[in-house]
C-alpha cells in the first residue's frame, strides 16, 4: 500500500509539471539566443531590456514584447552579432523594419499608402503612380487635407507667440523626385545624395504628409521658430522626422525643417515615451 501511494504521488507531481502548474516545470523559455540583462518589454510598451548579447544567461522575465517575431530569430542573431552595441529591444524593432538589410535592397511596397501611419523610408516604397486622394493647397505647396489643416493650426499658434512659420515644400510626385535625386547625384555623387535626398518612390514627400518649413537649412533648428517646432509639433500631429538622434536609423542627415504628419495621438505618444524615430514607433504600435 505504501509503495502504491508513493507511485500515485509521483504521477500526480509529473502531471502538474507537464501542465506548468509547478515552478519546477520552468514555464516559457527565454529568448532563443539567450540574452540576459533585464526584462523584455511589456506588450506595446517596448521598454529596453538593457542587455547586450550574452550566451547562457536567462532573462529574468521570459516574456516577449508584442513585436517579437520568432520567424526572424536568425536575423535577430545575425544583427545582434554585427551590432554588439544594441540592446535586445533595439534588435527586435530594428530587424522588424528591415534595418538589418542594406538600403534599397530587398525592399517592400507600403502596405497601405493612404494611412497616416504608413512607413516610407529606404526599405519601404510607394508605387510610381501613387497620388494622395485628398490633396489641398497650403501656403505655396500641397498636402493631404488633415495634415494641411493641422499645419495651419500650428502656424497660427506660432504666430500668436510672434513666430513665423511657412510651408516651403510639401507634396512631390514620383517624377519630380526622379529629377531632384538625379540632379543631386550628378552634382555630389549618389553616396552623398543618399544622405539628404530620397530616391523616387522612397520619398516621404510623395505621401502628402510631409512638409519642409521655412529656410530648409540646418540653421532653422537653432532659430526661435525651430525650437518652438521641436517643442510643440506633436501637439498638432507632427514629428521632426530626421533628428540628430536617429540618423543611424533613418540614414538621412539631420533635417530640423522636415516634419511629418502622423496624427496627434501617435505624435504625442512618441513625444511622451521619448521614441526617437518613426521606425521604432511603427514596429511597436503599427505593424
Amino acid at each position: 500500500m505504501v509503495l502504491f501511494a508513493i507511485l500515485i504521488a509521483l504521477l500526480f507531481y509529473l502531471f502538474k509539471v507537464i501542465l506548468n502548474d509547478d515552478p519546477a516545470g520552468g514555464g516559457s523559455s527565454g529568448p532563443l539566443f539567450g540574452w540576459g540583462g533585464g526584462s523584455s518589454a511589456d506588450e506595446g510598451q517596448g521598454g529596453s531590456s538593457g542587455g547586450a548579447p550574452s550566451e547562457g544567461i536567462e532573462l529574468q522575465d521570459p516574456g516577449y514584447p508584442s513585436y517579437y517575431d520568432p520567424a526572424l530569430e536568425a536575423r535577430y542573431e545575425a544583427f545582434a552579432a554585427a551590432r554588439g552595441d544594441l540592446t535586445e529591444d533595439e534588435v527586435y524593432w530594428m530587424v522588424g523594419c528591415d534595418l538589418d538589410k542594406d538600403p534599397y535592397t530587398d525592399t517592400q511596397p507600403v502596405p497601405d499608402p493612404e494611412s497616416y501611419l504608413m512607413l516610407v523610408n529606404k526599405h519601404y516604397y510607394l508605387p510610381e503612380d501613387f497620388y494622395p486622394s485628398d490633396m489641398v493647397t497650403v501656403g505655396a505647396t500641397q498636402m493631404r487635407e488633415e495634415a494641411a489643416g493641422n499645419l495651419n493650426d500650428m502656424i497660427d499658434a506660432a504666430a500668436v507667440e510672434g513666430l513665423k512659420l511657412w510651408a516651403q515644400s510639401g507634396f512631390r510626385s514620383y517624377g519630380l523626385q526622379v529629377d531632384l535625386y538625379n540632379k543631386y547625384a550628378a552634382s555630389d555623387g549618389s553616396e552623398a545624395a543618399d544622405t539628404y535626398s530620397a530616391r523616387a518612390g522612397y520619398s516621404e514627400h510623395q505621401t502628402g504628409l510631409t512638409v519642409d518649413l521655412n529656410t530648409i537649412t540646418d540653421a532653422f533648428g537653432d532659430t526661435a521658430e525651430g525650437q518652438w517646432v521641436k517643442e510643440h509639433a506633436h501637439e498638432y500631429g507632427f514629428i521632426i522626422r530626421y533628428t540628430e538622434e536617429n540618423t543611424d536609423v533613418t540614414l538621412y542627415k539631420y533635417e530640423p525643417w522636415h516634419i511629418r504628419y502622423i496624427g496627434i495621438e501617435a505624435a504625442t505618444r512618441m513625444h511622451d515615451e521619448g521614441i526617437a524615430s518613426f521606425e521604432e514607433y511603427w514596429v511597436k504600435y503599427v505593424k
